[in-house]
Order: structure tokens, then sequence, then C-alpha cells
């Protein structure tokens, strides 16, 4: 009994224990859900790190060791107290780096860049659950790691010790120095560890994306590892500490590195292409303090769809802290929707709309960004290009020439931007210079131009003191930034730097030159390229393909095939040293397809050219106007048997009347033909041959009708005088096209482009899909004028296909019933060419007949209007020169 006794009260008492510590583990459930067990718990899965400080005028030094070749400075910056979060701001700052030895100083160096904050979970009393980095003071802001490497001099003393100072007069920043160890990873070491610490550290050093780096780059932040320095001397005399909390926590790439591209600055545009239908918002507001609420304005948005079908909309601008929407119909295909802002107050936007209708690379996809039910703020596509600068502060761009290149090899491209800090419409010059071997002038061009302020492109430039621009002189700078008042936390509000549009010019070598300098008057951003074809036209990277175009095309899309290549100064190291390398930023988009650049109308007549030899030749009749009496002389009527016509007869025309005949079948011959002039008979003749010509008396001037009459089946007659009203027929020699070709003689007198016109006839009207001809100057081997800047390259070879014909049929002599028709192919010898005779060869490609004929106006009189070098999107004329 006692033993059962015993065994209840030792259940009894498990269950309260059991009951107590369940009761505590919900307590202490519950508390970790309180705002101080979140905030306790945001402390606990940080990294702290001990940081050295580094107040204004305040430095640090490092002893290096012997065998460093690179250092890694991890660095953040303290914000000024009271600093408001805003995740699309960023911030500059600069760090200035000095290596001295035992005898003085090996290395001087000041880095800057930029950074934001990325925090997370707001709590009501204005601090946040999540951060990048922060410290144990609420009221302290810290900003995202940034990370430097410092490349070392290779022969320097074994002591040698860093200092560190902020380059900044106001900026207080947090550093830790580290240096390369020598060491591989392990053989079992896991490969993906490798790489996700690679992600982080381009995280840490970037804004660009993991995965948008170079293989080269990522293979060195993987294998990368490093060793941590101390500071030397006391703490608290020479140098303070400061511990700082960091996490992993960043904000997406769409929320924190392209919220600056939501920022629509005055005069910006935006580009942001959509796949249809789709009903995209636009969602705009303004972040002005203004003390009276007014609009911030007007806003154009303007669609453009693929088929060239435009929309535009004007609004007006949003209310400061007022959002407004606008919902977007686009029927079904590609679109492009451009948000430009036409007032004088910056403004923010959001294109809201299905991921799946935001058009952009499949590469760039992985990644859409936060959201919400299946939609997501659309950002526009920008493609980065490597640019340099020149200007009155920069060194001059040099490029260097290789000497063993043929003409199309010593051909270079040359484009050309202002570079400004506010929409500009100053003209833009550029002088070129070319040296041979020994630095002596073998050419010298100059490029002047004022294009127009470019809203859809802008410059992403290095960091440099005062925000100044590259390459501009120290009392400019001085004098900007008096303007541009003092910001004391060194926070970037502004967008990229204004660009103009481009003024694009070609320029072929002569030979034995070595170096090409390029330089100009004021900041001017420049790109050089070469040509190489690769033998197959320019095409662009999906989705931006050409195929269901139609008056539009593609502006700065990537493409696959390329013929300009870019190329890069021989004094780069240099450039780069003065800030002079920036990145040019485009966005991809439709464009209408406008006419190229306006050339003066031909002067003097149509001069009919032949070709070289004795090729066969046959008579086509082609409709043509009576505009002029030279032409009134050479059209003629058509007669049909049975049907009067009223032809115009003039005492100017010296030939006598005459009618030709042409008879299908010789059964007809022996039929009798009578001529009627106005109901009375005229002539009277038998048909004796096939093919005749017959003299009618001569007529009085003047209009009269002309009646043809005979049984004869089959019979066509030509009467040689214009019909009275409406289109007659003119007489024309044209020389079949053969695999052998034709060669034609075209005398170039000036440096001005010259058009040898190729009427090519063929028995089909509709267009061809394949090539049918080619078109050859000079064997593909023309003279080029060389140290002449030209805005068109002349393409040497090349293939036609053959558009569809938009004329009335012409019909060849003697053959009635049988059509061909007429399309001009334009052959230019452009400004590239040099004076002379030239040869310009033409052949067939396939085994479909073909007929041709040509003609030349007179030489255009020398234009001396300004040049516009200005040329948008591609140019396949140049493909393959």
């Amino acid at each position: 009994m006692k033993t059962r006794s015993r065994a209840l009260v030792a259940f009894l008492g498990l269950m309260v224990g059991l009951a107590i510590i369940w009761g505590a583990s919900l307590a202490v459930l519950s508390n970790t859900d309180t705002p101080t067990a979140r905030r306790d718990a945001k402390f606990v899965n940080a990294e702290r790190l001990i940081f050295y400080r580094l107040e204004p005028g305040r430095e640090m030094r490092v002893r290096v060791p012997a065998d460093a070749e690179e250092l890694l400075i991890v660095t953040h910056e303290l914000l000024p107290d009271g600093t408001p979060y805003a995740p699309e701001k960023q911030f500059q700052y600069g760090l200035k780096a000095i290596l001295r030895g035992p005898d003085g100083v090996l290395l001087e160096r000041d880095i800057f860049t930029r950074t934001r904050q990325s925090k997370g979970q707001p709590q009501e009393d204005g601090t946040f659950l999540e951060e990048s980095a922060f410290t144990t003071h609420a009221d302290q802001q810290v900003t995202d790691e940034r990370e430097f490497v410092l490349r070392l001099p290779k022969e320097r003393p074994d002591y040698s010790v860093l200092y560190l100072r902020s380059a900044g007069a106001n900026d207080s920043l947090l550093a830790r120095v580290y240096v390369r160890a020598h060491r591989t990873l392990p053989l079992l070491a896991s490969q993906k560890l490798a790489q996700a610490r690679a992600e982080v550290r381009a995280g840490r050093a970037t804004f660009e994306p993991f995965e948008k780096l170079s293989t080269d780059t990522r293979r060195w932040l993987a294998e990368e590892h490093w060793e941590r320095l101390n500071a030397e001397g006391e703490a608290g005399t020479d140098y303070q500490i400061e511990p700082v909390y960091r996490t992993a926590y960043r904000l997406p790439l769409v929320e924190a590195t392209e919220s600056v591209q939501e920022r629509l600055g005055a005069g910006r545009a935006v580009a942001l292409n959509v796949t249809g239908p789709s009903k995209p918002v636009l969602w705009l507001w303004s972040d002005g303090t203004d003390a009276k609420a007014q609009p911030h304005g007007p806003v154009t948005v303007q669609t453009l769809s693929a088929d060239g079908t435009a929309h535009t909309l004007e609004l007006p601008g949003p209310v400061a802290g007022s959002p407004m929407s606008h919902p977007l119909e686009l029927p079904e295909g590609v679109h492009t929707v451009m948000v430009r802002n036409d007032g004088k107050e910056d403004l923010r936007y959001t294109v809201e709309g299905p991921f799946e209708s935001w058009l952009l690379p499949a590469e760039s996809r992985s990644s859409p960004g936060v959201a919400s039910e299946g939609r997501v703020a659309f950002l526009p596509d920008t493609r980065r290009t490597e640019a340099f600068a020149t200007g009155p502060a920069c060194p001059v761009l040099e490029l260097d020439i290789d000497p063993r290149m043929d003409a199309v090899g010593r051909l270079v491209r040359l484009d050309a931007r202002s570079l400004d800090r506010a929409p500009s419409h100053e003209p833009l010059h550029l002088s070129l210079t070319v040296l041979d071997g020994q630095g002596q002038s073998l050419g010298q061009a100059s490029l002047d131009a004022t294009p127009e302020p470019a809203p859809f492109e802008s410059a992403a430039l290095a960091p440099l003191a005062g925000g100044a621009l590259p390459c501009t002189p120290l009392a400019q700078v001085a004098q900007d930034a008096g303007s541009a008042g003092s910001a004391g936390s060194g926070e970037v509000t502004d967008l990229p730097a204004w660009v103009s549009g481009v003024a694009s010019a070609r320029v072929f070598l002569p030979m034995g030159a070595r170096k090409l300098r390029v330089e100009a008057p004021r900041a001017t951003i420049v790109q050089l390229y070469s040509f190489l074809s690769s033998g197959q036209p320019m095409a662009a990277s999906a989705p931006y393909t050409n195929d269901a175009l139609t008056a539009v095309r593609w502006r700065n899309a990537p493409v696959d095939q390329r013929a300009w290549h870019p190329m890069r100064p021989a004094n780069l190291p240099a450039l780069m040293q003065a800030g002079a390398r920036l990145e040019l930023l485009s966005q991809v988009r439709l464009e209408p397809v406008g006419p190229e650049e306006e050339t003066p109308p031909p002067s003097g007549d149509a001069v009919v050219v032949r070709p070289y030899g004795s090729p066969s030749m046959v008579e086509v009749l082609e409709s043509a106007q009576a505009d002029t009496v030279d032409m009134v002389k050479a059209l003629s009527t058509v007669l049909e048997p049975g049907r009067a016509v009223r032809a115009r007869f003039d005492a100017r025309t010296p030939s006598r009347p005459e009618v030709r005949l042409s008879l299908k079948d010789a059964a007809a011959l022996g039929n009798e033909v009578e001529v009627l002039l106005d109901g009375e008979p005229l002539h009277r003749f038998t048909v004796r041959s096939t093919r005749a010509r017959e003299l009618l008396p001569p007529l009085p001037p003047g209009e009269h009708e002309v009646l043809l009459r005979s049984s004869a089946p089959g019979l066509t007659a030509m009467l040689n005088r214009p019909p009275a009203a409406g289109s007659g027929l003119r007489s024309r020699t044209v020389y079949p096209v053969s695999q052998g070709g034709l060669r034609v003689p075209v005398r170039k007198t000036g440096p001005g482009a010259v058009t040898l016109n190729v009427v090519v006839y063929t028995p089909v009207a509709d267009g061809a899909t394949a090539p049918q001809l080619s078109v050859t100057v000079d064997g593909g081997n023309p003279v080029r004028r060389a140290s002449v800047l030209v805005p068109h390259v002349t393409r040497a070879e090349r293939t036609v296909v053959l558009p569809a014909s938009e004329r009335d049929p012409a019909m060849p002599a003697g053959r009635p019933g049988v059509k061909w028709y007429a399309r001009t192919v334009p052959v230019t010898l452009g400004e590239d060419i040099a004076p002379g005779v030239h040869t310009v060869r033409i052949q067939a490609l396939g085994s479909e007949p073909m007929w041709a004929r040509f003609f030349m106006f007179g030489q255009p009189v020398e234009n001396t209007a300004p040049r516009m070098w200005n040329r948008g999107g591609w140019q396949p004329d140049e493909d393959m020169l």
C-alpha cells in the first residue's frame, strides 16, 4: 500500500515539475517576441568587429609586411547625428593613403567611393531591426561597408608604414586594414563556399551585381584571402577604436542601387521596354518641401510601338507629397514607354506592371526585385560602355597605330559628347593630330558640332574632390563648388553627369601613322573604335531583334555581331590617375528611323553613263512625264488599232512624225495600216516586217486626234510625239547584267560625294528576299582620303537585296505584252573616296535575267553649311566595308 502511495506521489511530483518547466518555457518564448528581445537578438546575431576611428584631421598608421603586394582597406562612414535615413541616398567619401619608408614617401593615393545605408523593419521609436552596420549608440549612423584594394610598389624597403586619414575635411571614417595571405583553398574545400564569399565581397566593393562582373574578377574575388593588420601606437593616444556590428543584410539592388534611377531629374527622361498587352501604372510624386503645394512639371509620356505607332500624353506634374497615378494601356507587341520631366524640379517616378511584361534580356530576369502579386517596378535597361574624358586639365588622349595595317585597318571611328553638370548647348570642338614614328605631324583635323543634351544618356564619373568634372581646371572647379554650396556630409544626390548627343566621325589614317592625339578645350567624352568586319551583318541580341519592327529600330541594344570594336588609349594609366576614365550610361529603347543627314538636291541635268566595252544593248519604253521641252521631244504615244488618242505636235521638234510598229506573229504580214488625223485619212501603208518604222507627212503644230486602223492581229504602234495629257513613253537603252558584270566609270571631281544611279530591271515587280546584285568600287580597294573626318564611310563591296518596284512597268521594244519592272540602286562614293576616276562594277548573283542602265547628276555644289555629325542608332551600311 505504501509502495502504491509513494508511486502516486512521485507521479504527481513529476507532473507538477513538467508543468513548471512548460510554464517557464512558455514565458521565455513569449518574452522573445518583445521589442527588447528583438533588439537584443539583433546584437546577438550580428558580427562584432573592432574598427579604427578616423576623425577629421587625425590619422592612423599600420606597419606593412615586407612581402605584402596588396592591402585591403575596409571602411564605413560615420554620418552626422540626425541624418535621416532614406534608401535612395548615396554618400561619397574618400580615403587618403600614404606609404612611407625610411627615405620618404613611397606612395600617395586619394581613393573615393560611393556608399549607402541598408535598413529594414522600422520600429516606432525610429530604430530598425535589420541593419547592414550599426553601433551600440542608437543615434549613431553608419553606412554600408566599402572596400579599397591598394596595390603596393613592387620595389620598396623592408620597413614601410601606411598612414590613413579621411580625404574630406568633415568626414569621419571607420577603417580596418588587411594584407593578402599567400594561401590556397584546401583540396576538399567547397567551391560553393568560395563563390558565396566572392559574392559577399562583390557586394561590399561595388553596386554591380556579382553575375555582371567579368569571369576574371569573379575568380579573383573567390581566391583572395586576407589577414588583419593592427594599428601602431597606443590606444586612445595614437588611435581610437569603435566596435561595429555588421550583418549580411543588404537592400535588394532594385530598391537601393537602382533607386537612384527612380529619380527623374529636371530635363531627364527614362525609357522602359514593355511587352503588351499590358496595363502598367505610372506613379509620379515629388519630395519637395515647398511651403505651398504646387504642381511640379509638366511630364510628357510617349509610347512608341514596334509598328512605328507613337502616342504622346502631356501630364501635369505632381504636387509635393501627393503621388499621382496614371494608368497606361499597351496593345499586343513590343513598346517603349518614355517618361520625360519637362519641369524645373526633380521628380520621383515608378512604373508598375506584371513581371512577365517587362522586356529585358534573359540574364537580367533572374533578379526581378521585390514583387507583390506578380507585379514589379519596371526599370530601364541601362548599358554601360567605357569612355574617356579629355580637356584642358587632363592628358591628351593618345592612340597607338600599328603601321602594318591596311587602309581599312587604319580606319578609326570617333564618338564625342560634351560633358556637363547641367544641360548645355555649348559647341563641341575636338582637334585630332596624326603623328609618325618620329613624332612629326602627318595631318590634322577638327570636329565641330553643337549637339543637343541627351536626356536618355549620362556619365558615371570617378569621384573627384568637390564633385568636379574630370579634365576641368582648378579655377573652374572652385567656381562650380562655390555655386553648388557645401555638402557637409558628402551626400551625393545628383544623377550622373549630363552628356550631349553623340557627334560621330570616321577618319582614315595615312600610311606611316604611329599615333593619334585627341584633345579638346573643354571637358569632352571620347570613345574610339576600330573596324573589323565579322563577315555577318550587325544583329541585336535577344530580345531586341529587328525582325518585326516597322519604321523604328533599337537604340543602344547589345549586339551579337559587331563591326566596330572599342579601343583604349595608350596613356590609360595617366588618364585613370586624372579621373578621366568613366562609364557612359545609355538606355535601350525604340526610336523612329529618321532620315539620314540631309544633302542638297542634285544640280544639273541627268547624264547617262555608258559601261566600259561594247556590251549588248536592249531598248525599253517606260512611262515619263512631259515636264520639260527636252522631255517633250523624247516622249512617244502608244497607238492601238481602233482607239483614238490625242497627241501634241510641237513645231520645235526637229524630227518628222513617225510610227513604229510591232507584230506578235509573222502571219499578220501583208495587212494594210491606215493612219487617220482628226478623222481624215493621212497615210496608208502595208506591213512588210514584224518590226517597222513608217514616216508620216509633216503635220501642223497643236493637238490632234490620231487613229490607227488595221485588221492585223497583234499589232502595236508608237507615235514619236507626246500625248496631249498624262504620261507618255520614253525610250531607254539598257544592258543585260550577267554574272560577268558591267563596269562603269565614275568621275569624282572634288571632295564631295557623288552618286551613280543604277536602274535595275527584272521581270518580277516584287522585292527579293536574298541578294541579287553585287556592287564593287575599284575592285574593293578604292583610294581613300587620309586625315579627313567624314560622317560616312563608303562600302567598297556589298550585295544588294532588290526592293519591290514602285514604277509603272517598262516594255522592251518589239516585244508586245512583255513587262519589266525597274528600281533604282544608288551607289554613292562618299567624302572618304579620293577625287579621280573610279570604276563601279555590278554583277548578277542569281540566274534571274536582269538589265541595268546608269546615270548621274551634275557634280553638286560644295556644301558650305555647318556639318551635322550627329548620327543615331546603327549604320548598317558600315557592317562590312
